[in-house]
């Protein structure tokens, strides 16, 4: 099944650390037999999983995360799901800095990879984890 989810605050390669855990936002409601189990605001967690920062001769950097799971009000519902994303590199720039600074212009690096607030990553829930006891699952519209 299906979930769609929202960025909160950025995460991008220059700050974050590999096993950093953020929250994300549930920006569609989950619906099951026309009914809504998990709605729009929602709290759920990712992780980051690598972190590349950017190098010197305008390499981007790199980073990946991994969905863990929502929170529900019948507990942590597990989620699927990974996600990577790259700075741009900056070659343009590297050749520059080398015509006006010599070698130090190999000093120059890419950007940096972000995961902003508002993107959107879809996720799906874990093979086998339905809610449990999903007949209370039913919230009021």
């Amino acid at each position: 099944m299906d979930i769609e989810l929202m960025v909160i605050r950025e995460v991008n390669s220059r700050s974050a650390k590999a096993g950093e855990r953020f929250k994300l936002r549930v920006n569609s409601p989950v619906m099951l037999d026309g009914v809504t189990v998990i709605p729009v605001g929602a709290t759920a967690w990712g992780e980051i999983i690598a972190v590349q920062g950017t190098s010197a001769a305008g390499g981007k950097g790199q980073l990946s995360l991994r969905l863990l799971h929502v929170e529900t009000r019948w507990g942590p519902v597990t989620l699927s799901g990974t996600k990577g994303a790259e700075g741009d590199a900056n070659t343009g720039g590297v050749v520059l800095g080398v015509l006006g600074f010599g070698l130090l212009g190999l000093l120059t690096k890419g950007g940096n990879a972000a995961f902003k607030a508002g993107d959107i990553i879809h996720g799906y829930i874990a093979e086998g984890e339905p809610p449990k006891n999903a007949s209370p699952l039913v919230i009021a519209n």
